[in-house]
């Protein structure tokens, strides 16, 4: 316009799976770059205009793993839980900070208390989740479905900030 041109540029920086593409997406009307449930959708620095002088960046999720606790990570979809090699680990995680049992309505186990094998023994049991050959319970899948549902908001963990009182 002869006046100087003012450039917005909006990057949004920010955890795998939040939310940024989607924005991206319904800033500009349409579907200008992918989106998926799964984390790591998208994999480059994308650039598209919404103006002359308005700037819409996309970008992929940053993630400082040496900050948060692998199992931390796995909860909150940082790290896809179809490549854990050990769901129970996170689970034991998860049920350390929240009553699932009563949440769950799962029976009790025989011990004193619940470890992470027992609380996805018992959902498996629930849920009818059987193994193929020797229709014993499916401890992994039953693992892998309540993280499952912890990644997708379906069991909700909430933790308080360092120095929170």
């Amino acid at each position: 316009n002869g006046r100087g041109s003012l450039c917005v540029l909006w990057p949004r920086p920010g955890l795998p799976n939040a939310g940024k593409s989607s924005v991206l997406n319904a800033v500009l009307g349409r579907s200008a770059v992918g989106v998926s449930r799964a984390p790591g959708r998208t994999r480059y620095f994308q650039t598209h205009f919404l103006t002359a002088q308005v700037r819409l960046c996309d970008c992929p999720g940053l993630v400082f793993p040496s900050r948060a606790p692998p199992e931390l990570q796995v909860l909150a979809g940082v790290y896809p839980i179809a490549q854990l090699q050990d769901p129970y680990s996170a689970v034991g995680f998860l049920g350390s900070r929240l009553a699932l049992p009563p949440l769950l309505q799962l029976r009790p186990p025989n011990g004193p208390g619940w470890t992470a094998w027992e609380l996805c023994e018992a959902w498996a049991e629930q849920r009818g989740y059987k193994t193929a050959r020797a229709a014993r319970n499916d401890v992994a899948r039953a693992a892998n479905g309540l993280l499952r549902m912890a990644a997708e908001g379906r069991i909700r963990l909430c933790l308080r900030p360092p120095g929170y009182s």
